[in-house]
């Protein structure tokens, strides 16, 4: 196969290409960044060795033994010559050897000194005043960028080292880290001249350090500083660094993953997520940490989000065929298991306790989670519960809820959560219910409503902020003893053969 051709889009002249490779080549560009500014963007040609690309520049020239330059490049002060060739990428290998993922491709991630794209700006000034037909409607968008020419070169030769293909849409990522110690100085003017622009942040990036200076705010803070402000407060061309960039770190990071179920409680002490009152926690585990810390040991992810379709009060079992929930796993290291493997973990889960059984272990896509939420209101819910009344009952007066259908009532925010929740009023829907009686003063109430419907206060009616309530339908004081959830009406996530509890 031959080797690719330059293939300019800036002049097809030679003596004005030649005349404008010697511009960048005297301010001290390294080859790759030569070819970015030349207007070079096909990939077979970033992938080349920097010895290839080197005689590539010299042929241009018309000269020989110009290279290799003994200085760091003024624009990506050194990532396109120093961090380039396989000792790096092995430096990189390493280090994802050392986290233990597992994934299927992968995507590289570089952060560089942001004040590189100050150092852009000033070259790209310098050839529009030299070459103004050639350069005059060009921006930085046009060229390849740094990180672009470094994948292009990088991404095949890191692919071969680990043996897993890179892919752009990849849902790993290794995050490789510039640093440059006098990148904050290098941008200050920028500051000094439009000071409302720049707020400082946490940086994502880089723990405990305040960040000043982003892609984002230099980037507009140049684009509304003339060219003339421009020359004055920034060298044009820029200086050459007295060292390049260092290399910080290496961060591997994959994209989260989503683990479904349903879940039963039969605990009336058990909270659903971990229950704190003024710092104090309350109760010695939950149905989330019962449920997630055996899922952690398998995934060996960072942190869980666990989520459920609606939530039932501690002193509340849920019965049936379960909630549904989601966990989303924030930078797993395992990202597959076998259907196998998931009847096991689902197994030792319900082994583990007798209060929590989960059913149906999937794994799911991000997009199937919305299942959750946008059934949220529309699900109805069934409950069945113990209810007392003041008078003595007749299985005949009971007999008459089942002719109520779809009955509306203004619910407040009950008092018992008003400290936590606004005050507001809710409509809510009965769509049907039917009591059986236990003794004179007692019977079984069985409902199915509307999600969000708070039941214990449609039995008491909360002192009258809920209305109508069973005290009312019944014309006697009643309360409610104990309560179940007997089924969450959604069908999410999908039912798996042999795999119920």
């Amino acid at each position: 196969m031959a080797a690719p051709t330059i293939q300019t889009k800036i002049t097809s002249n030679a003596d004005l290409l030649r005349e404008i490779t010697e511009t960048l080549r005297e301010i001290g560009c390294c080859p790759r960044c030569i070819l970015r500014y030349i207007g070079e963007r096909q990939g077979d040609v970033y992938r080349l060795t920097t010895q290839e690309i080197e005689k590539m520049v010299e042929s241009i020239l018309k000269k020989e033994n110009v290279y290799p330059l003994t200085t760091p490049c003024p624009v990506c002060l050194g990532i396109l010559q120093t961090y380039i060739d396989e000792e790096f990428l092995q430096k990189i290998k390493n280090a994802v050897e050392k986290d233990d993922y597992e994934f299927k491709t992968f995507i590289c991630s570089l952060t560089i000194p942001v004040c590189i794209l100050v150092r852009e700006h000033s070259v790209l000034i310098h050839l529009q005043d030299k070459f103004k037909d050639e350069y005059e409607i060009m921006t930085l968008p046009d060229f390849v960028s740094i990180k672009e020419a470094w994948k292009l070169r990088c991404g095949p030769l890191l692919s071969n080292l680990i043996n897993v293909p890179f892919d752009q849409k990849s849902m790993f990522d290794i995050a490789v880290l510039f640093n440059y110690e006098r990148s904050d100085k290098e941008c200050a003017f920028l500051s000094d001249e439009k000071p409302d622009i720049f707020i400082k942040r946490k940086s994502k990036n880089f723990r405990n350090l305040d960040e000043t200076f982003t892609r984002n705010n230099v980037i507009k803070a140049l684009d509304s500083m003339s060219e003339d402000l421009f020359k004055r407060l920034y060298k044009t061309p820029p200086s050459p660094p007295k060292s390049a960039c260092n290399f910080l770190d290496i961060k591997c990071s994959h994209e989260p993953v989503f683990v479904a179920g349903r879940y039963n409680k039969y605990s009336r002490e058990l909270s659903q997520t971990p229950w704190f009152i003024e710092g104090k926690r309350k109760g010695v585990s939950s149905v989330e940490e019962e449920i997630c810390n055996l899922i952690k040991k398998t995934f060996r992810y960072e942190e869980g989000r666990f989520s459920a379709s609606g939530r039932e009060d501690v002193d509340v079992r849920m019965l049936g065929s379960g909630r549904p929930f989601v966990v989303e796993m924030i930078n797993p290291r395992k990202i597959t298991v076998t259907e196998e493997e998931m009847i096991l973990l689902q197994q030792e889960i319900n082994k583990n306790s007798t209060d929590v059984k989960v059913q149906d272990l999937q794994i799911v896509s991000k997009e199937e989670t919305n299942n959750l939420k946008e059934g949220e209101m529309e699900k109805t819910k069934c409950y069945s519960a113990l209810c007392w009344a003041a008078e003595s009952l007749t299985a005949d007066k009971l007999l008459k809820l089942e002719s109520i259908k779809d009955l509306v009532m203004q619910q407040k925010t009950p008092i018992r959560v008003l400290h936590r929740r606004p005050l507001a009023t809710r409509e809510r829907t009965i769509h049907s219910m039917s009591a059986k009686l236990q003794d004179d003063h007692h019977f079984i109430l069985l409902l199915n409503t509307q999600a969000g419907t708070y039941i214990k206060e449609f039995v008491h009616g909360d002192f009258g902020r809920s209305t109508p309530n069973m005290c009312t339908l019944l014309d006697m004081e009643c309360d409610i003893l104990t309560l179940d959830v007997e089924s969450v009406e959604l069908e999410w996530p999908k039912r798996l053969e042999n795999n119920h509890i």
